[in-house]
């Protein structure tokens, strides 16, 4: 699949930064504070094409790779004269396999299209410009309390008495589970998911749309991505949709990454942390949802 698109590199609303872009003799701590709704630094050379093809890698990568582990679970268990796997058997090898290797085919995407396509630094390209410490901080203290809140909605409105969340059932092959989770939630989903929605798409967008319609649309995509973690059950669904909305408010109000994958932690780290305490607490997390 072509990374690249049909924009216009040499569009003049490319080249040049809106008024205002350019850092002060003080330095980025002296400049003036951002509105909603303005743009810190100049569009991307890449349009919608682009940023589209390379979530299409990631995603379709993610499916293929899971479709092939359960296959390949299929074939080898009559070969070797064991009963056919459970699904517990298929998500053990599948989940964490397909999230390593479409994030690698994700990072691999992003590079064919920022740095070999259009010549720029990941850094530069993806807006890793580093902010204040305190910026990230508050950032991840946001996120958590954003997951905070969808806990309460989840008290107030909570599931139907056999609903089981598919990451449960990952949870119930054993303790390292919880482990690989946190790896994969915590540390490599927001950093590759940033720099795919809003790093690259809703820059895209922004070269052609206002800020709320390129944010509503990037987030309408992230919170479908994101459909099979809760299946029918709406408020863990309504939770990842403010999440969305708060990650490209953050990546357009600062014009960096950084405060949007600070963010993204916080939400995914606060929804680990009473699997987490049960663990520190010597009980197994995996034991007592078996159990509940």
């Amino acid at each position: 699949m072509s990374l690249s698109d049909n924009s216009n590199p040499g569009s003049p609303r490319e080249q040049a930064a809106p008024a205002g872009d350019q850092e002060p003799a003080g330095g980025p701590a002296a400049a003036a504070p951002i509105r909603p709704g303005e743009v810190l630094l100049p569009f991307p050379p890449w349009g919608l094409p682009g940023s589209m093809s390379v979530l299409v890698v990631f995603v379709l990568t993610q499916l293929a790779v899971a479709a092939a582990v359960a296959a390949a679970l299929k074939f080898l268990a009559p070969a070797s004269g064991g009963a056919p796997p459970d699904a517990l058997n298929a998500l053990k090898i599948g989940l964490p396999a397909s999230v390593v290797i479409s994030h690698l085919a994700g990072w691999l995407a992003i590079y064919l299209l920022v740095v070999k396509r259009h010549g720029l630094s990941l850094l530069d390209g993806l807006r890793l410009r580093q902010p204040a410490w305190w910026q990230l901080l508050r950032a991840f203290l946001g996120g958590l309390l954003l997951q905070v809140l969808g806990a309460v909605l989840v008290f107030f409105a909570p599931p139907p008495p056999d609903f089981v969340f598919p990451i449960e059932r990952f949870l119930m092959l054993g303790r390292w589970a919880l482990w690989v989770l946190f790896l994969m939630a915590v540390v490599m989903a927001p950093l590759l998911e940033e720099a795919l929605f809003r790093g690259l798409l809703l820059p895209a967008l922004r070269r052609r749309f206002r800020f709320g319609f390129s944010a509503l649309l990037v987030t309408a995509i992230f919170t479908a991505l994101h459909a099979t973690q809760s299946g029918s059950y709406w408020p863990p669904l309504l939770g990842i949709a403010l999440c969305g909305f708060f990650l490209a408010w953050l990546r357009e109000r600062t014009g960096s990454l950084w405060p949007s994958i600070a963010f993204h932690m916080g939400f995914n780290f606060t929804a680990l942390i009473p699997l987490i305490l049960l663990e520190l607490l010597g009980g197994s997390a995996l034991e007592r949802l078996a159990a509940g």
